[in-house]
């Protein structure tokens, strides 16, 4: 069986991690329920800050995220963060 990029156990701890002491989506800024499981959308991931595929480390720097959010942010160069809106009144 090949391995992939997540696979390793090195990765898979960091990520464990990762949603352990975050529960906050980057993206979005809401929060990631534990319970909620893939492939839920709002199920928790790990985003590489700097993509893998724009030359980032696998085990670089993780910040947790929904992953329907990560899944739209893609590498980063699709579009930016979403507008958060206030209350409109």
């Amino acid at each position: 069986m090949a391995s992939t990029r997540t696979s390793h156990r090195a990765y898979r701890r960091k990520r464990a991690k990762t949603l352990r002491e975050q529960d906050t989506c980057s993206w979005c800024g809401q929060w990631i329920d534990p319970d909620v499981r893939y492939p839920d959308p709002m199920s928790g991931s790990a985003d590489h800050v700097v993509p893998v595929s724009l030359g980032g480390d696998n085990l670089g720097e993780l910040r947790a995220m929904h992953l329907g959010c990560n899944l739209e942010r893609g590498n980063g160069t699709r579009r930016s963060q979403p507008e958060r809106h206030g209350r409109q009144w």
